[in-house]
């Protein structure tokens, strides 16, 4: 499937940084990993410092999926605010959700600050504005409430807090110390070439077309052919995993996104702090480290390429707008312009696990926190493989599903 259209900013920017080769033989491993992008690199990546055999294996190029298109801002943050969320899964689980994408960021940091130029991570703080003046009371201070209770470093920022220090007009906000930004492309190739160098394989252009566990074993076959044999495999290849299970768990959206041309001061607002909106769809921006401009949302519920794609200029301009709107004084004039298919869960929490066989395992890391609930996979699907339960791996299972769903057919 097309997963995005038009030119994804990271790959024009970097090109192939890596190259890796096609598989051509029938092999086998301790672990498959079908996809090679960011979930997928991170999750190859704690395998084998684990010291498993890995196979990863994609069908594009590696990082040429969602990975390309995402903007790749890092937040504890999810989609579901922390009150609304604990009314769903209670307060406990609902905080450690959070929690585990505020470890996840500083884990990011740890990683990358393994590799050359540390694949452009930042940390940077975030900033959570009332789109609305009712959403001052409605969703703005009971988040706070809820976030200081759990610990979160957090202050509250009235209007004329925003104006003053931010520079835009909005009713009140909440500025969290915690967060980051890194360039996913990167990142997910430089993971890669070292899964590579721990004696790990990593193969392009190959196609899984079905899959079974058979005893012991998982039994895979590509689309030309070949058949490959793992102890274990685990599918990370986005929404497209969804191809695999039994049942449907994604709801699709199309979400734009568009880069501005350099900036002449590499910080465009105090302190380049990552910026949302709390309307849904909501609007979303970020800086680079080229000192360019990133903004994204006016999401569709669609997965539909050629009406995602139709929708391209007009959403080029909306979001131009939306970005003078807030900020009318800063330049901003589009170097680059796309759109990508993303999924998103009914209670915005991914699904890592088993479904209904224990040797084959999915890494569903959706909506905006696709790149830390991959940290999190990674150390989960480690531990399923190792034969080891780990303490977050319910909040996160299929099993929250199962009582709703019937199986279908795929």
């Amino acid at each position: 499937m097309d997963l995005h259209s038009s030119y994804p900013f990271w790959m024009m920017k970097e090109g192939l940084i890596c190259s890796f080769p096609k598989l051509h033989s029938c092999t086998h491993a301790d672990v498959v990993v079908i996809g090679a992008g960011i979930s997928g690199a991170l999750i190859a990546h704690q395998l084998c410092k684990a010291g498993l055999d890995v196979l990863v294996l994609e069908k594009r190029h590696v990082a040429y999926g969602s990975t390309s298109a995402s903007t790749a801002m890092l937040q504890y943050e999810i989609d579901v605010p922390l009150y609304e969320l604990s009314k769903n899964i209670g307060k406990k689980n609902a905080v450690r959700a959070f929690q585990v994408c505020s470890e996840a960021i500083d884990e990011l940091e740890r990683i990358c600050s393994d590799f050359q130029d540390r694949a452009d991570f930042e940390k940077r703080p975030s900033l959570y504005y009332a789109s609305f003046e009712h959403h001052k009371t409605d969703i703005i201070q009971p988040e706070f409430k809820a976030r200081k209770s759990a610990g979160f470093e957090v202050e509250l920022l009235s209007e004329l807090d925003i104006r003053n220090r931010y520079g835009f007009q909005a009713p009140l906000a909440i500025r969290s110390e915690q967060g980051g930004h890194v360039n996913p492309y990167k990142l997910c190739h430089y993971l890669l070439s070292d899964v590579v160098d721990r004696g790990g394989r990593v193969f392009d252009s190959i196609e899984i077309t079905r899959l079974e566990q058979q005893g012991n074993m998982v039994q895979l076959w590509s689309a030309d052919g070949l058949e490959i044999k793992a102890r274990h495999v685990i599918v990370a290849c986005g929404y497209e995993s969804q191809r695999y299970l039994p049942i449907s768990v994604t709801l699709f959206n199309a979400s734009y996104a568009i880069v501005s041309t350099p900036q002449d001061s590499p910080l465009a607002w105090k302190d380049g702090a990552l910026i949302w909106e709390t309307k849904t769809p909501y609007l979303y921006m970020r800086t680079t480290a080229d000192h360019r401009i990133l903004v994204g949302g006016r999401d569709e519920r669609t997965a539909d390429p050629y009406r995602r794609d139709r929708l391209l200029p007009l959403k080029k301009q909306q979001l131009e707008s939306d970005f003078r709107r807030l900020f009318p004084e800063v330049p901003f004039d589009t170097d680059f312009a796309w759109a990508g298919v993303f999924g998103e869960t009914e209670d915005g929490l991914p699904y890592i696990g088993s479904f209904d066989q224990n040797r084959i395992h999915y890494a569903m890391n959706y909506g905006g926190n696709g790149i830390t609930f991959s940290v999190a996979a990674s150390h989960i699907l480690r531990d399923a493989v190792l034969g080891k339960k780990h303490p977050d791996a319910a909040l996160f299972s299929f099993s929250r599903i199962k009582k709703l769903r019937k199986p279908g057919t795929w």
